[in-house]
C-alpha cells in the first residue's frame, strides 16, 4: 500500500530533479553565451589586426607613423604641435632620413582606429623589441602633450596602448614619468 508520505516524497523528489535540471541548463546557456562572446571578441580583434598588418606592412615604423598620427586626432583636433612632435618621434624610431611629408600624407588618409591599432599591437608585440615599445610609448607621450593638454581620453588611450604592448597598468605610469616632467597617474 502507498502511503501519503511516499506519495509526498515522490513528488518533492520529481520537483528537486525538475529544478535541478533547469538550473544546468541555464548554467550551460551562460557559460555558452560567455564562450561565444570571447570567441566574437577574438574574431574581431583578429580582423581588426589584420587590416592595420595590411595597410601598415606590420613594419614597425608605419605602425608606429599611424598609430601616433591617430594619437593627434584622439582629441578631436590637431595643430602644428603635434605635428612636429610626430615628425621628431619618427625620426627617432625611423632614423632621420624619416621625411616630415609622410606625416601629411598619413593624415590626409582616412587612416585606422585606436581599436585596429591595439589590436594590432596587442596581437603582433612579441615581434617588436622592448626598445621599441617603450621608444612607442614615449612618442605617444610626447604627441598627447605636444598641445600642453593630456585629456581623459588619451591617458585612457595611453593605458591602452601601454596594455597591449604588454606592460603592467600598475608599473606604466612610473615609466612614463621618466619621459616627461610632469605628474601621470
Amino acid at each position: 500500500m502507498i502511503s501519503l508520505s511516499m506519495l509526498t516524497q515522490g513528488a518533492s523528489d520529481a520537483a528537486q530533479s525538475e529544478n535541478s535540471g533547469g538550473v544546468v541548463v541555464a548554467l550551460f546557456v551562460v557559460v555558452a553565451a560567455v564562450g561565444l562572446w570571447f570567441a566574437l571578441r577574438t574574431f574581431v580583434r583578429g580582423l581588426q589586426a589584420n587590416k592595420t598588418q595590411t595597410a601598415t606592412g606590420g613594419d614597425f615604423s608605419g605602425y608606429a607613423l599611424e598609430a601616433l598620427v591617430n594619437a593627434a586626432k584622439l582629441d578631436g583636433r590637431v595643430n602644428e604641435d603635434e605635428k612636429r612632435a610626430i615628425v621628431i618621434a619618427m625620426r627617432e624610431i625611423a632614423g632621420e632620413a624619416f621625411e616630415a611629408v609622410k606625416v601629411e600624407e598619413c593624415f590626409a588618409r582616412p587612416g585606422l582606429n585606436k581599436a585596429e591599432l591595439v589590436s594590432f599591437l596587442a596581437a603582433r608585440s612579441r615581434a617588436f623589441t622592448r626598445d621599441q615599445k617603450v621608444a612607442l610609448l614615449k612618442a605617444l607621450m610626447a604627441v598627447f602633450v605636444s598641445d600642453g593638454k593630456f585629456d581623459e581620453s588619451e591617458h585612457s588611450a595611453l593605458m591602452d596602448y601601454t596594455a597591449a604592448i604588454g606592460f603592467d597598468r600598475e608599473g606604466a605610469p612610473q615609466l612614463l614619468r621618466s619621459f616627461t616632467r610632469g605628474n601621470i597617474t
